[in-house]
């Protein structure tokens, strides 16, 4: 009886393991019933039988090593659930990197959304083995034959999660990270570089701008523009769409309704792959953001000089005569989305550190509501000035974990639904603001998304986004349904914008009827699938092991309540869209050398951290030096000042430097070797000031410049110059070098360990 009950933990394990499923069906309003769930709950308990196994295998070895593998695949298990029921997707172990960034950390963790769960899966998992060892369950009597044991199951485990389902609906959360992964890191296709001479027109259109039918009637121009950015909402919450499309859904932005008599809503409407960062790039650039995980292109654009860049479309409007502002919740230093909006045009540039007072504490930054409220402000500011204005607004509480009270929360299935609803009631109050706004009659509105978090029973629904447009030059509701993606958005608002706008532009507006569709690409680099159409009701995807297949929709529509799905053997076409794919991932800066940030004035504060960078996402080439230089200046710094710059990153690399009044002002290059390729590599820099004699006066850091370079071998050494006061290099330190002229110094930090 005693050793029954010493199963009974290894029994409770199997049965959370299986029950993360159900929960996620419940939180997602699936529906739950034994065909659907009998074959993956299976696989679940199958899955969780073979962890325990190589658990007990391994425990018979080294006990603490089998309690931390135990802690890495709980752990691991507990994240899939979180990133299903934000996202709709496994994790990727190419975007593991996100999860020692330090503000990611800071807005993930702000809550967890099954902390009883958790616990009691951990519990049972840890109990497990505690228990195991009190039973004789495998003739494991040697080191030697627990070791081949537990590798043998260790192979067979993975031999199995390779060949499972990347899919978490039918296969283990855990066996299907590593299938995506696994895939994703196999299949090669970087040989497809042959590009025909008119590739752009194939990926985009040969239409012109306006050969289609102008839906919004007459206006002439020079009105105001605002484009409202929705944290990771798809085009399933619109009730336009789920009328339209009949394709029910438990959320609705009811919201939206007050702007029904004036609206022009896109049912088809894409956002071309996930993260804020390339929805953004695309909404501004009129291109489409890179279709994997591979350094942003707003990255790119940083590097390019100011005289060659492209003219993005806030620099188009103001070349207009428009005044121009962005304004969001999230702090601008993380993904560095202030210096991209700086670079690409606005004027002004708002970020989380401009917001005060939330009505719901929230890591990643203002609540719905008090952003909306607090923004009113910049908004009537820029009105003020008497010139045409364009505001680009993004907020984040529907963010995972989502910015909203427990108390708020209990009333809705799930926090995601809550979160949508908190959205839901600071929108409406935010249009009653714009209705009883003096631009009111003067400002077109775009209510759009960033990226897609994700549409249950759409096989691209993380690429679902919503699109409605409110003016009154939009007489009753108009539904235009063709296929428009993200990339279509700044010729759309040049159209409406410019009634002058050269007739032979090539391109689509979204306040056009075309009579034929036009080409449009998406991806999602959480599992590496590729989509492409060409006509309106067929969607032909390359998943992440390279097979082919055709999705038609029911209804003709992009998107849809059924598909049927087919399997193609067409070798040209899978060609053609991998082409297409490696084309737009393309890089169009030298990767040798990226510029983070520069020109960045920090004010400080004694004692109090602040930010200076975090969140970059870039790709680190493999066998190569990553030299990370900081050039800085430090301004009013007296002779007891000191000031800390503090690196850290998610491999381990950290390193805090102490400068003072002797040394305000030089380079410091954090150094380290990165052997195999990367995919989103970020670092977090902050500074804070420690003064003996802090008496207000304006004390700062100007950041020059802060650079990413990966020479192939590590620079020659510099001739040595003592350290600065307290500087720690973390790992290994290389001596100071000295510079020639005044205060300024050259330090170089080497650190230990390599990426692998």
């Amino acid at each position: 009886m005693k050793k029954r009950l010493y199963l009974l933990p290894s029994i409770l394990f199997l049965l959370f393991f299986a029950y993360g499923r159900i929960l996620l069906y419940l939180q997602k309003d699936i529906s739950v019933d034994f065909t659907s769930l009998y074959a993956p709950a299976l696989k679940d308990i199958g899955i969780g039988i073979l962890i325990l196994l190589f658990l007990y295998a391994l425990s018979k070895v080294s006990l603490i090593a089998s309690y931390i593998l135990a802690l890495v695949l709980g752990i691991f298990h507990l994240a899939n659930v979180e990133y299903i029921y934000a996202l709709d997707h496994v994790v990727n172990l190419k975007d593991i990197t996100m999860a020692s960034d330090k503000e990611f950390i800071a807005g993930t963790l702000f809550h967890v959304s099954f902390p009883v769960y958790s616990i009691l899966l951990m519990a049972s998992l840890l109990a497990s083995i505690f228990c195991q060892r009190k039973l004789p369950l495998l003739p494991l009597k040697t080191k030697r034959y627990s070791l081949l044991a537990f590798a043998g199951l260790l192979i067979l485990y993975l031999a199995l999660a390779v060949y499972s389902s990347g899919d978490w609906k039918n296969g283990n959360f855990v066996s299907a990270s590593i299938r995506n992964s696994v895939a994703l890191l196999t299949f090669n296709d970087e040989d497809l570089t042959e590009y025909p001479p008119d590739i752009e027109r194939q990926i985009n259109t040969s239409q012109q701008l306006k050969e289609g039918e102008y839906l919004l009637g007459n206006h002439t121009g020079k009105k105001n523009i605002l484009m409202v950015v929705m944290e990771g909402i798809p085009g399933a919450y619109s009730p336009a769409n789920q009328e339209y499309l009949n394709i029910p859904n438990e959320i609705k932005l009811t919201s939206l309704d007050k702007i029904k008599a004036h609206s022009l809503t896109l049912p088809n409407y894409i956002t071309h792959n996930n993260q804020t960062i390339r929805g953004m790039y695309s909404l501004v650039s009129g291109d489409y953001p890179k279709l994997d995980a591979s350094t942003p292109k707003a990255y790119e654009y940083l590097q390019k000089d100011p005289s060659y860049r492209e003219e993005l479309l806030p620099k188009l409007l103001k070349n207009r005569g428009y005044n121009t502002a962005f304004i969001q919740g999230a702090v601008l230093e993380y993904m560095s989305k202030g210096d991209f909006m700086t670079a690409a045009g606005f004027d002004s540039v708002i970020g989380g550190e401009s917001f005060s007072n939330p009505y719901v504490p929230f890591g990643w930054g203002p609540d719905d509501k008090a952003f909306f409220e607090q923004s009113q402000k910049y908004l009537d500011e820029l009105n003020a000035k008497g010139k045409p204005w364009f505001a680009t607004m993004l907020t984040v509480g529907t963010h995972h974990p989502y910015a909203v009270t427990d108390d708020y929360a209990k009333n809705y299935p799930s926090r995601k639904a809550a979160a949508v609803a908190y959205l839901n009631e600071a929108l409406s109050g935010f249009i009653d603001y714009i209705d009883h706004s003096s631009f009111a009659k003067d400002t077109l509105v775009l209510f759009v998304s960033d990226e897609s978090h994700g549409v249950n029973d759409q096989p691209y629904g993380s690429n679902w986004g919503i699109f409605a447009a409110y003016s009154p030059d939009i007489n009753g509701q108009i539904i235009n349904d063709g296929v428009y993606g993200q990339k279509d958005i700044l010729l759309s608002l040049l159209d409406y914008a410019d009634p002058e706008l050269d007739a032979y532009t090539t391109g689509r507006s979204v306040f056009r009827k075309y009579t034929e569709d036009s080409p449009i690409l998406f991806a999602s680099h959480y599992n590496g699938d590729v989509f492409y159409s060409t006509e309106k009701g067929t969607v032909y995807q390359v998943d992440n092991s390279g097979q082919l297949y055709s999705l038609t929709s029911e209804n003709g529509e992009l998107f849809s309540g059924k598909y049927e799905r087919t399997s193609l053997s067409d070798s040209d076409l899978k060609k053609k869209i991998l082409t297409y794919r490696n084309y737009i991932d393309k890089s169009s800066a030298e990767d040798q050398r990226i510029v983070i940030t520069k020109d960045k004035e920090i004010p400080l504060a004694d004692g109090s951290e602040s930010i200076i960078t975090d969140g970059q996402f870039i790709t680190l080439p493999a066998e190569s030096y990553v030299d990370v230089q900081v050039d800085y200046a430090a301004s009013a710094m007296a002779d007891p000042d000191w000031l800390v710059l503090k690196f850290e990153d998610y491999i381990g690399h950290k390193s805090v430097r102490m400068i003072d009044k002797q040394n305000g002002s030089g380079a410091i290059t954090f150094r380290f070797y990165n052997k195999k390729v990367v995919y989103g590599y970020a670092f977090n820099l902050k500074t804070a000031l420690h003064s003996n004699d802090y008496s207000g006066a304006d004390k700062a850091i100007r950041i020059n410049r802060i650079t990413v370079e990966f020479p192939k071998t590590a620079p020659s050494a510099a001739p040595t110059a003592t350290p600065s006061p307290g500087a720690s290099a973390g790992p290994a330190a290389a001596p100071s070098p000295t510079a020639s002229s005044g205060t300024e110094h050259v330090e170089v930090v080497d650190m230990d360990s390599g990426s692998e």
